[in-house]
């Protein structure tokens, strides 16, 4: 799937957020978030999210989520093909797209990778042979854009942000010609959520000036989190007119400009 449109107010505006309201989501809504996931689901082979409105509080509400999510009744499961190549990307890239979108219509979110409780989940998601739960999307309403109480407290671990020059060591290496976009698209990446906020990306640059991206070990999440950076970076870059899409040639993910191969299209 080509993500045309440009989020960067949605990514400067979100903020996980742990605390909702007691609210149901409406009909309308949730048609909405169906549609957006037939989207993704019917483009992206590998992928099949799955929506629960209304009805999933209890798997937030156990030993196994800490207390961590609070008033929680509707969640989307990122499931995936497990013997798909470059899932744990898609994984990230699309839901955070998928995040950005919730947050466009003003909903509350929150990544949640193991913190739920993964017996109470089978009740409401089937699963086809060879899927897997990567992660959720836990989304609800909320007061304000305003965090109180816990979820302040929450996020004070952890909260410092890496630097560009320390997740592109190699930033005095890019051209006077490409700082513009690359710089937008790295201030992007540093308003990324990764797992325990590690912040694991590692950007770099190679032969034809051409960005490249990996991560380092991230408690069996650093691919995810790099698909969600790579979401960010290519939004970045957008916004600067300059177009591009990541590729996975010869083991390693590059930004390519403007340049088209549905065979290596992440």
């Amino acid at each position: 799937m080509k993500i045309e449109e440009n989020l960067t107010s949605e990514i400067l505006r979100r903020t996980s957020r742990r605390k909702f309201v007691d609210e149901e989501i409406t009909v309308e809504e949730e048609v909405k978030i169906v549609e957006i996931l037939d989207e993704i689901n019917n483009e992206e082979r590998g992928l099949n999210f799955k929506v629960i409105v209304n009805d999933g509080d209890e798997i937030f509400d156990g030993l196994a989520s800490y207390g961590l999510i609070r008033g929680c009744n509707s969640y989307i499961a990122l499931i995936g093909d497990s013997k798909e190549k470059k899932i744990a990307e898609k994984i990230g890239f699309y839901g955070e797209y998928l995040v950005l979108k919730l947050v466009q219509m003003g909903f509350g979110t929150c990544w949640v990778g193991a913190t739920y409780d993964h017996k109470e989940i089978k009740e409401d998601v089937s699963l086809d042979y060879g899927e897997k739960i990567y992660c959720l999307i836990a989304f609800g309403k909320i007061n304000s854009d305003t965090k109180i109480g816990f979820e302040k407290l929450v996020s004070l671990i952890g909260k410092k942000r890496k630097s560009i020059q320390e997740i592109f060591p190699n930033i005095k290496k890019v051209k006077k010609e490409s700082q513009k976009w690359i710089m937008k698209g790295l201030e992007l990446v540093r308003k990324a959520p990764s797992a325990r906020n590690k912040q694991p990306w590692i950007f770099d640059i190679i032969e034809n000036d051409t960005i490249t991206i990996s991560a380092k070990e991230n408690f069996g999440y650093e691919k995810i989190d790099m698909g969600i950076a790579m979401l960010h970076f290519q939004q970045g870059a957008q916004l600067c007119g300059c177009k591009g899409e990541w590729r996975r040639r010869d083991g390693i993910w590059r930004f390519l400009l403007e340049e088209k191969d549905e065979n290596t299209q992440i």
